[in-house]
C-alpha cells in the first residue's frame, strides 16, 4: 500500500511539476540569452571565461586518470596483484584470466580451408530447391574466418586495456618476441601496441578507457566528414575517429616513399647563459628567463586546450607531433623487411601462432608476413580507419593484410564507406556482436550505416552465425534492432547458468548495469569464442538482419526461410 501511494504521489508531481520547471528554464534562459551573447563578444570576459572552463575541464581530465590508478589498487584487495607486480584495470577486474591461445578450441575447418568450403557450398546447392537459392550459395566468397584466431585476437583487445608492464609479461609468456618486436603507441589520448609472433604481426588498439573524458570527447564527435582518396571519393565517416588517427605519411607515388623523421622525442627548448660580464649575466639570465615563461605559458595553455593522456608510453615520448597511423605504419614496415635466418625461421615455425596458419609451413623458405588488426569497442573503430587509411594511402601494407577482427564496434561511416571495400578485402573484415550489444547498433542517425565485411553474430547461449555481404552487391549485413520483448540480462537462462563461475565484481556489474551495457564488456566476448562454434553461414540479397530471432528457430528447425535467403551449413 505504501509503496502504491509513494508511486501514486511521484507520478503526480511529475505529471504537474514537470511542466512549471520547462516554464521556469525557458524563462530563464530568454532573460540570460542577450547577456550571454554581449559578454562573449567582449575582448576580455569571453576569452577569459573559455580559459576557465577549458582549466576546470583539464582538472578533470587529471583527476579521472588519477582516479584510474586509484580504482586498481581498490581492485587489488578483491581480486590480488597480476604476477608482473601490476594492478589489473577495470576490464580484466572482472575476470582476470588471461590465456591467449587454447588449444581446445576447435577448428573451423570449413572456412580455413577453400576445398572443404567448395564442398560444402556444392552439397548445399545440390540439395537446394530453388534456383535462386543455388546462385546465392554460387556466388559466397569463403569467409577467411577461424574462431581460434577470432579467440586470440579478442583476448589481445582485452589486454590492451591493462598498463605496458602486464601487456608485455603475458605476450612474453604465449610466446611473442616481446624484446624485439613490441611497441607501445600512442596518439593524443588513442593508444594501441604492435607486436609479432611467428611472421603474424598484430596491431591490436585500445578501446574506450572509463576513465579517461578525452576517449568520450572523440565518441561524441559524430558529425560526418567526407573523405577522398587520390583514386575517387571514399564516402563519409565519423569524424571523431578519422582525425583521432592521424594522417599517413606523404608518399610521392605509389612505391616511393618520402623520407620523413619519425622521433619520439618533442620539442626541447635550449637556453644558453653566459656570465663573461656583469652585463652579459644580467641579459642572458632574463632572456632565459623570458624563454621558460614562454615556453611554460604556450605549451601548459596547449595541454589545456587540447589534453592528453601520456601515461601509455610515458611523459618523456611526444604523442602530439606524429600522428598514430604514420608510428604503426613505420613499425610493421619495419618488421615486415626484417627476415629471419633460415635457421631462426624455420625453429620459429615449429611453434607457429596458434590456429593462426590455416596450413603449416614445414619449410625454410621466405613466408609472407602477415598482419591482423583487431580492437574492441573504440578500439574497433580505429582498427576499421587504419584499414580505410591504408586503402587511401595505397599503403604497401595492404599486401600483407590477413585479416580485421573487431569486437563491439560502433557505426563509424555510410554506405558508399562499405562499399569502398573490395569482396577479397570483406572476405577478411569480421565484427563480431555478442548478443544485445547497443554500441554496434550506434549511432542509429545521419547517414551511419553498417561496417564493411561479415557481420559474426553471438547469442546468448554462445551459438556462432556469420553473415556474409551481399553476394551481388557486397553491401554487409546489419544486426537486428534490440528487442526489450523478451528475458535478457540477470533474467536470461544462459546468464544465470554462468553466474556461479563469475567473480563478484562481474556480477556487481551486472547488477548496476543494464542488460545492453553488460553483453557489451570485452570478457563476454572472449568467452563466447572459447566456447561458441560456428555453426552456420547464413547470406541474403536483401532484407536480412543478422541475429533475428525468428530466422535462428528456423535455421535449428532446418525449416524453409524467407525467399532470398541460403544458408551453409559449416557445423563441425
Amino acid at each position: 500500500m505504501s509503496l502504491s501511494t509513494f508511486l501514486f504521489l511521484g507520478y503526480k508531481t511529475v505529471k504537474h511539476g514537470t511542466p512549471m520547471l520547462f516554464n521556469i528554464l525557458a524563462s530563464l534562459s530568454k532573460s540570460l540569452a542577450p547577456l550571454t551573447r554581449y559578454l562573449a563578444k567582449t575582448v576580455v570576459i569571453g576569452p577569459l571565461f573559455a580559459f576557465v572552463i577549458r582549466c576546470l575541464f583539464f582538472l578533470g581530465f587529471i583527476v579521472l586518470l588519477m582516479s584510474d590508478q586509484l580504482i586498481r589498487a581498490v581492485f587489488r584487495l578483491l581480486i590480488g596483484r597480476h604476477p608482473s607486480k601490476r594492478n589489473y584495470s577495470i576490464t580484466s577486474a572482472m575476470d582476470p584470466r588471461i590465456e591467449l591461445f587454447d588449444d581446445t578450441i576447435p577448428r573451423s575447418k570449413h572456412l580455413e580451408d577453400s576445398e572443404l568450403f567448395k564442398q560444402r557450398k556444392h552439397l548445399r546447392m545440390t540439395n537446394s530447391t530453388g534456383p535462386e537459392s543455388r546462385a546465392l550459395t554460387s556466388l559466397l566468397k569463403r569467409p577467411k574466418y577461424s574462431v581460434p584466431l577470432a579467440y586470440t585476437l579478442s583476448v589481445a583487445s582485452k589486454l590492451v586495456y591493462e598498463e605496458v608492464d602486464i601487456i608485455k609479461y603475458e605476450l612474453k609468456r604465449a610466446g611473442f618476441d616481446v624484446d624485439r618486436t613490441f611497441k607501445p603507441i600512442a596518439y593524443k589520448n588513442i593508444c594501441a601496441f604492435i607486436t609479432e609472433k611467428d611472421d603474424d604481426i598484430l596491431l591490436v588498439f585500445r578501446g574506450t578507457n572509463p576513465l579517461n573524458i578525452q576517449n568520450y570527447l572523440t565518441n561524441i564527435s559524430m558529425t560526418m566528414t567526407e573523405i577522398k582518396s587520390p583514386w575517387g571519393p571514399m564516402g563519409k565517416v565519423h569524424k571523431g575517429y578519422w582525425k583521432a588517427m592521424g594522417e599517413p605519411i606523404k608518399r610521392k607515388d605509389d612505391h616511393e616513399t618520402v623520407k620523413t623523421t619519425i622521433t619520439p622525442d618533442g620539442p626541447v627548448l635550449r637556453i644558453e647563459l653566459t656570465n663573461t660580464s656583469v652585463y652579459r649575466t644580467i641579459v642572458s639570465a632574463v632572456q632565459g628567463t623570458a624563454k621558460i615563461i614562454k615556453f611554460l605559458t604556450t605549451n601548459l595553455f596547449r595541454h589545456v586546450k587540447e589534453p592528453i593522456d601520456s601515461s601509455w608510453v610515458g611523459p618523456d615520448i611526444d604523442i602530439r607531433t606524429n600522428s598514430m597511423y604514420a608510428l604503426a605504419e613505420e613499425h610493421i614496415l619495419d618488421l615486415i623487411h626484417h627476415h629471419h635466418s633460415p635457421d631462426e625461421a624455420q625453429s620459429r615455425r615449429r611453434s607457429g601462432l596458434s590456429h593462426g596458419s590455416t596450413a603449416p609451413n614445414t619449410t625454410a623458405t621466405k613466408k609472407r608476413k602477415r598482419l591482423f588488426i583487431t580492437g574492441h569497442s573504440l578500439g574497433g573503430s580505429m582498427g576499421l580507419i587504419f584499414l580505410a587509411k591504408m586503402l587511401q594511402s595505397k599503403s604497401p601494407l595492404l599486401d600483407h593484410f590477413a585479416g580485421l577482427y573487431t569486437y563491439g564496434q560502433p557505426k563509424i561511416g555510410d554506405a558508399e564507406f562499405s562499399k569502398v571495400f573490395s569482396p577479397r578485402m570483406t572476405s577478411k573484415i569480421f565484427h563480431h556482436v555478442y548478443n544485445n550489444d547497443i554500441v554496434p547498433r550506434t549511432p542509429s542517425f545521419w547517414h551511419y550505416d553498417t561496417p564493411p565485411g561479415s557481420l559474426v553474430y553471438i547469442d546468448s547461449a554462445f551459438n556462432i552465425t556469420i553473415y556474409p555481404p551481399n553476394p551481388y552487391t557486397n553491401e554487409p549485413v546489419p544486426v537486428r534492432p534490440i528487442s526489450f520483448l523478451h528475458l535478457s540480462g540477470l533474467l536470461n537462462r544462459y546468464v544465470i547458468r554462468r553466474l556461479p563461475r563469475e567473480n563478484q565484481i562481474r556480477i556487481l556489474f551486472r547488477i548496476l548495469f543494464p542488460f545492453f551495457m553488460n553483453d557489451h564488456f570485452i570478457n563476454d566476448y572472449c568467452q563466447s569464442l572459447r566456447q561458441g562454434k560456428v555453426q552456420w553461414v547464413i547470406m541474403g540479397a536483401g532484407g536480412l538482419e543478422g541475429g533475428d530471432e525468428e530466422q535462428q528457430k528456423a535455421v535449428h528447425k532446418r525449416g524453409s526461410l524467407q525467399r532470398r535467403l541460403s544458408i551453409v551449413d559449416v557445423h563441425d
